[in-house]
């Protein structure tokens, strides 16, 4: 991950890891092949303190109609779609992709995601701040 993209993250939720908007005990991984326990524990820190309300989402084929200030905690996905979003406010989608990579389906309005393609055996953060999106990206082991 670029180091744009990891600045760009961190502003989106709210801090430099330090403070701010964040949790302080977030651990941020980047560029390195996550164990199943690793994988876990990002699931939980990622956006920890960002929003108000946490939605783990159980089924494998989504369609979120995402909310303002709420962080959706998906599993593996096959694939993944979001309507009719907010114009403004900010929301986060956590999600793995398997070893057949996550098809996914995003409204042209969300700014950011319009060439996104989801990769087989890899963790993904989408953070959305006014309809403009950041994809956070980390490896799991297969």
């Amino acid at each position: 991950m670029a180091n744009d993209n990891v600045s760009a993250l961190l502003a989106l939720m709210g801090g430099d890891g330090g403070g701010g908007g964040g949790s302080s005990n977030a651990v941020l991984y980047t560029a390195q092949t996550l164990t199943e326990a690793q994988k876990e524990q990002a699931r939980e820190n990622i956006g920890a303190g960002a929003a108000e309300n946490t939605v783990t989402i159980s089924e494998t084929t989504p369609t979120i109609t995402p909310v303002a200030n709420t962080t959706y905690k998906c599993g593996e996905l096959t694939s993944l779609t979001i309507s009719n979003p907010p114009s403004t406010g900010a929301y986060s989608i956590v999600f793995t992709s398997g070893s057949t990579a996550t098809t996914t389906t995003f409204p042209a309005t969300i700014l950011g995601l319009e060439d996104f393609a989801a990769e087989a055996n890899t963790l993904y953060e989408i953070n959305v701040l006014d309809n403009r999106a950041v994809v956070g990206s980390w490896a799991v082991s297969a």
